[in-house]
């Protein structure tokens, strides 16, 4: 009883962090404003998390976790940018997208951009190339290719996902193989 309790206050909290982040924003969120919304005591809020930081962690963890559980899948672990891995990240992110949707709309974006990067970055790091002899100077290749392609998918979120996953893996894989000329022209 008590973890079922406990499950439908978490998901109370989340569902009012999400409609404060669309409304106000992270930055004026504050607990009193999630504990009302989601009907649960402060005292509830406090056996959960610390407080608002603690709830925007645990969020993040949970989101950057499971978008590395997939890309790392024991299976292809070979290509870990495979297109069915880009695909199940495509499918996750859809499926959690009144979440993503209002943290990136909200003033965490630059935050959840650079962890996505810097999630990305560091699975290939961890797992393929050599990433310390590039025919760029790092920073500057990781910024361009990691950044860019969590800049595909921040671009894709703020447009409301209106492509298709398939077509979404297909913007992804032309900036992946094309010059910045070829692009545009």
């Amino acid at each position: 009883m008590g973890n079922i309790r406990k499950t439908d206050s978490k998901k109370r909290i989340l569902k009012a962090f999400i409609e404060i982040l669309n409304t106000d924003g992270f930055n004026k969120m504050t607990v009193s404003k999630i504990t009302s919304l989601a009907h649960i005591n402060r005292g509830t809020f406090y056996l959960n998390y610390i407080d608002k930081f603690d709830l925007l962690k645990e969020i993040e963890q949970e989101i950057f976790t499971k978008i590395k559980t997939i890309l790392l899948e024991k299976e292809t672990i070979d290509i870990i940018f495979s297109d069915e891995k880009i695909l199940a990240v495509i499918s996750y992110l859809q499926s959690n997208a009144a979440l993503i949707t209002a943290l990136i709309n909200s003033d965490l974006k630059n935050s959840i951009q650079e962890q996505l990067a810097n999630l990305f970055k560091n699975i290939f790091t961890e797992n393929n190339a050599n990433i310390n002899n590039p025919k760029i100077a790092q920073p500057y290749a990781s910024n361009i290719i990691f950044g860019s392609i969590s800049t595909i998918f921040i671009t894709w979120i703020k447009n409301n996902m209106q492509e298709s996953p398939k077509e979404l893996l297909n913007i992804i894989n032309s900036y992946r193989k094309l010059t910045p000329i070829d692009i545009f022209s």
